[in-house]
C-alpha cells in the first residue's frame, strides 16, 4: 500500500536541516493503521496499511506526481502492489511516540518517515495542497491513537527523519544504524515555533483576540507559547506566543501582547491574509463585524480559504461564518442581521461521531482526561466517552447543507460539513451538530457552537479544548483539490 502526501501547488521555500541534532540509530514490524478520512465526502475512501516503502513509479494511479515538497498523509492503494523494486530489506527499526508541541499530548495519525532526500518545507504563506505518494525509497508509518509508532527501515548514512502532522513539520538529518533504536522525544515532538532554517515548521496562525473566548491560552497550553499559573488560572505569557494577535473585540495590548491591528484591517487586506495558514475567530463582541458589510472583504476571506486557508469560528462570532459561507449551514434564529443567532448559554453532553477522534480521546493519558486534581472547582472530564460534556454553547446549528462541486471527472462531490460532535440543548433542543468542518476549494472552514475555553478560570486543557486541538491538526492535512462552490 502507498501513502499519499500533500504537495504545495506553489513553490515552497528550501527545506530545513533539522534542529542541529544528528542521530545515529539502529528489526520489527509496524502495525497497520487506517488514517482517518478528511471530510468523509470524497468519492474514494482513504486506505493505508500504515507502513510503506512507497511506489516504484513517478506518478500514482491517480496521476499524482511523486516529485515536489512532501506534506501530510492520506492513504491510497499502491498501484505497484509489489513494493519498491530493488529496495534493500529493512534491517533497522525505529520506535517512539509523536507528541504535540508541549511534549505531553500524543498525536494520532502523524506521519513518520525516513528519506534519503531532504524534504521540502512548508510554504511560508497560504498555499494549496494536493496529495502525492512518498518516493520509492521512503519508508514510513502513521502513529497510533496514543502517538506511538514502529518503523522498519533500511540503515545507512545521510538520511532524514521526518515527523509531520498537517503544517507541523520536523526534519532531522541522521545516520541510521542497523538494529532497534528507541527515538528520543526531542526528535519526535512537533515543533513549538517556526524556524525553517532549522527544519522546524508550525502553521502560521492569526488569532482574532476576543472579548469572551480565550483561545490564545488554549494554544499556549498546546505548546505554542509559555503559560503561567496564578490563582487557579493558566494564561499565556505575553511575548512567548508563536502566532499573531489581532484586535477583534479585545485589544491584545491590554494584556501585554503585540497587536497586529484590527480584525477589519486583516480581512480587508488580501496580502495580510496570505501571510497565514490558519485564522481563528473565537467568540467575541461584534466590534468589527461591520467589515462584512463590504462584499469585497467577504470575497477576500473566501478567496483566502479557497487558496488553502483554514478558517475557524466559534459561537457568538457566528457572523464570520454565516455571512461568509452561508451555503454550508443553517443557524438557529439567524435572520440575516448581526447578533440574531447569538442565543442563550447551554451545556450539551455530546456524542463523538468521528472514530479517529474517539480513539484518540480514549488513548490520552489519565492526567489529560481529568484536570480536576489541578483545580479547586469541578470541570468536565473524559470519563463519559463516547460522550463528551461541552459547556458554554451560545449558538446552534439547525442543519448542515449538502454542498456539491464538480470534481473535474464528471462526478459531483459533497464538500459540505462533517459533524465531529453532536448533542442536545439550547436552540434547537434536539440533537444537533456542535463541531463541524467543511471543505472550500483548497481550504477548510470550521465552526463550534461552544467556547474554545470554559468561561471560568482553570488549569489544564478542558475536553473541548482537546477536541479543538485534534480537529486543528486534522484540518491541516492534505485533501483532494476541488473547486469552491459557485456563489
Amino acid at each position: 500500500m502507498g501513502l499519499l502526501l500533500a504537495v504545495a501547488c506553489n513553490d515552497s521555500g528550501p527545506g530545513g536541516t533539522g534542529d542541529g541534532d544528528s542521530l545515529s540509530a539502529g528489526e520489527g514490524a509496524s502495525e497497520g493503521i487506517d488514517p482517518d478520512d478528511d471530510e468523509g465526502n470524497s468519492a474514494d475512501e482513504a486506505d493505508s496499511t500504515g507502513t510503506t516503502g512507497g511506489a516504484s513509479a513517478d506518478t500514482s494511479a491517480d496521476g499524482l506526481s511523486d516529485e515536489g515538497p512532501k506534506f501530510d498523509v492520506h492513504g491510497m492503494d499502491d498501484p505497484t502492489e509489489g513494493g519498491c523494486v530493488g529496495q534493500p530489506a529493512p534491517d533497522a527499526t525505529l520506535t517512539g511516540t509523536v507528541y504535540g508541541p508541549n511534549g505531553i499530548i500524543p498525536v494520532s495519525g502523524a506521519l513518520v518517515y525516513v528519506s534519503d532526500d531532504e524534504p521540502g518545507g512548508i510554504p511560508q504563506q497560504v498555499y494549496c495542497t494536493d496529495c502525492t505518494q512518498l518516493g520509492c525509497d521512503d519508508q514510513s508509518t502513521l502513529t497510533n491513537p496514543d502517538g506511538s509508532f514502529s518503523l522498519p527501515a533500511t540503515s545507512g548514512a545521510g538520511k532524514y527523519l521526518v515527523v509531520q502532522k498537517g503544517q507541523f513539520l520536523r526534519i532531522t538529518p541522521f545516520d541510521l544504524a542497523a538494529g532497534p533504536t528507541a527515538l528520543p522525544d526531542t526528535l519526535t515532538t512537533l515543533p513549538d515555533h517556526n524556524d525553517p532554517a532549522a527544519g522546524l515548521y508550525v502553521p502560521l496562525i492569526a488569532v482574532g483576540n476576543a472579548s469572551y473566548d480565550r483561545l490564545e491560552d488554549a494554544l499556549g497550553k498546546f505548546g505554542l507559547g509559555d503559560t503561567m499559573i496564578s490563582n487557579m488560572e493558566e494564561r499565556l505569557v505575553p511575548g512567548t506566543e508563536s502566532f499573531d494577535l489581532w484586535d477583534n473585540g479585545q485589544d491584545p495590548e491590554y494584556d501585554g501582547f503585540v497587536s497586529q491591528g484590527t480584525f477589519e484591517d486583516l480581512v480587508s487586506d488580501p496580502d495580510a491574509l496570505a501571510n497565514y495558514h490558519i485564522i481563528f475567530v473565537p467568540c467575541s463582541f461584534d466590534s468589527y463585524v461591520t467589515a462584512l458589510s463590504d462584499p469585497q472583504n467577504v470575497q477576500n476571506i473566501r478567496e483566502w480559504v479557497a487558496a488553502g486557508g483554514r478558517w475557524y469560528v466559534a459561537d457568538w462570532s457566528n457572523e464570520w461564518l454565516q455571512m461568509v459561507f452561508p451555503e454550508y449551514q443553517e443557524l438557529a434564529s439567524w435572520n440575516g442581521s448581526v447578533g440574531s443567532a447569538d442565543n442563550s448559554v447551554y451545556d450539551s453532553l455530546a456524542d463523538v461521531l468521528d472514530d479517529g477522534l474517539l480513539a484518540w480521546l480514549e488513548a490520552l493519558p489519565e492526567a489529560l482526561k481529568d484536570i480536576n486534581p489541578l483545580n479547586d472547582e469541578t470541570h468536565p472530564t473524559l470519563d463519559q466517552l463516547p460522550q463528551v460534556m461541552t459547556v458554554d454553547n451560545w449558538s446552534g446549528i439547525t442543519a448542515v447543507n449538502p454542498v456539491l462541486v464538480d470534481d473535474g471527472k464528471g462526478n459531483m462531490v459533497d464538500v459540505g460539513h462533517k459533524t465531529w460532535l453532536q448533542g442536545p440543548g439550547g436552540d434547537p433542543a434536539a440533537d444537533h451538530p456542535l463541531t463541524v468542518t467543511g471543505q472550500f476549494g483548497c481550504g477548510k472552514i470550521q465552526f463550534t457552537s461552544y467556547h474554545t475555553a470554559e468561561f471560568f478560570d482553570y488549569v489544564g486543557l478542558s475536553p473541548q479544548e482537546l477536541v479543538l486541538i485534534y480537529t486543528i491538526l486534522e484540518i491541516g492535512v492534505c485533501q483532494e483539490p476541488l473547486p469552491p462552490p459557485e456563489g
